[in-house]
């Protein structure tokens, strides 16, 4: 991949995320989170519920926001575009994954840091928040094709987005208990490494590290798979 071409898409990326209100979309959203966070104050359970929120603001930004902007972008016959384009499909997937990510991880942080200033692991939670965001844009990639229309796409998420973060969730809440099923679930080095981050909770850095390091790229492979019929039918 031509780090030139990559840098001028992720540009583009960026401004069409901007353009379709993508961005302010997500900073809205997290503002609204933070006054909720404010309005609890100081509570034995704070680092619990902003565990929760971040397993769902960015999230849901990665899977939800990535999208929505992919399904203006197929109204306006972008793929058909993609298709004759001499940008490589990897570039397109790779910065659209990217540009959508940084934004979640920025939302992420900006929920963290005015609660808990820099008293937490910041590169443990940049890291898990990359993983979470990361793996929700690809689900999303995937998911979206096949489907045609934006409602349908919605209806069809709802049960893979819920077991994408409420069962993680009720698994760190403690309302279930998965044992050693839990280290399958495609979040869980994340969840694991922002708990730790926040509440000092002890890990396996391998498995936290190693389970983004392997289902990230996989999770692209699927997505790109995918990508490929359709705009090489």
């Amino acid at each position: 991949m031509n780090i030139f071409t990559f840098a001028r898409q992720l540009k583009w990326q960026f401004l069409i995320l901007a353009k379709n209100h993508i961005v302010a979309m997500s900073f809205m959203v997290t503002l609204l989170y933070i006054g909720l966070l404010f309005g609890l104050g100081k509570t034995a359970y704070l680092d619990q519920v902003l565990m929760a929120i971040i397993l769902n603001d960015p999230t849901v930004i990665g899977y939800f926001f990535i999208g929505l902007s992919l399904f203006t972008e197929r109204r306006q016959n972008v793929l058909e575009a993609l298709a004759v384009s001499p940008v490589k499909l990897e570039t397109v997937l790779v910065a659209k994954t990217v540009a959508i990510t940084t934004i979640g991880v920025l939302c992420s942080l900006a929920l963290a840091i005015p609660l808990k200033g820099l008293s937490f692991d910041l590169v443990d939670f940049t890291i898990g928040s990359i993983g979470l965001c990361a793996l929700s844009a690809l689900l999303a990639l995937y998911v979206q094709t096949f489907t045609d229309e934006f409602l349908k796409f919605a209806m069809v998420s709802i049960p893979v987005f819920l077991v994408f973060t409420s069962v993680p969730l009720l698994q760190y809440l403690g309302a279930i208990d998965l044992g050693g099923l839990k280290y399958l679930l495609p979040v869980q080095g994340a969840v694991s490494l922002i708990d730790h981050a926040l509440s000092g909770t002890a890990i396996n850095p391998w498995y936290a590290y190693g389970s983004i390091t392997v289902l990230v790229p996989l999770c692209y492979l699927m997505a790109r798979s995918r990508f490929a019929q359709l705009t090489n039918p």
